[in-house]
């Protein structure tokens, strides 16, 4: 119980964050006020993977280790391949968040986009986040 413990913790405290990707429009000020506003969307997975090779360390004898490492490997060659950021359970959780920018601005008129995608890892789960800044320009009446 001490060793699975021990796993846990190392696990859970060698958390990650990374930038995927980055970019950033031009800023129009002529058009009006500029309100800043924001979208954040994330979405979370467990990969399969880490989950055996901690199964391989906390196996208390040889052939439950010999096994455990074989559905790492065979888990590690299914999931092979080009990809960009980890699996998530939902491919689609993202596909809202244009309609959720036009709620915080009315007026349609949006400038200044930042879209961010990072993603942060914390052992065998780790999670997909897009987080979209901008500027709402608000009508010079």
């Amino acid at each position: 119980m001490y060793k699975l413990m021990l796993m846990s913790a190392i696990l859970l405290l060698g958390a990650c964050a990374r930038v995927d990707y980055v970019q950033l429009g031009d800023i129009d000020q002529s058009q009006g006020q500029l309100t800043p506003i924001s979208v954040k969307v994330s979405q979370f997975a467990i990969e399969m993977a880490a989950v055996a090779e901690v199964g391989r360390h906390v196996a208390t004898n040889s052939a439950a280790r010999s096994q455990s490492q074989e559905i790492r490997d065979l888990l590690a060659l299914i999931n092979m391949g080009p990809r960009t950021g980890n699996p998530v359970f939902d491919d689609t959780y993202a596909e809202n968040i244009l309609d959720q920018l036009y709620q915080q601005c009315p007026s349609g008129n949006i400038t200044g986009i930042r879209n961010i995608r990072e993603a942060k890892t914390y052992g065998p789960v780790s999670g997909e986040i897009v987080r979209i800044d901008a500027f709402c320009i608000q009508s010079g009446n």
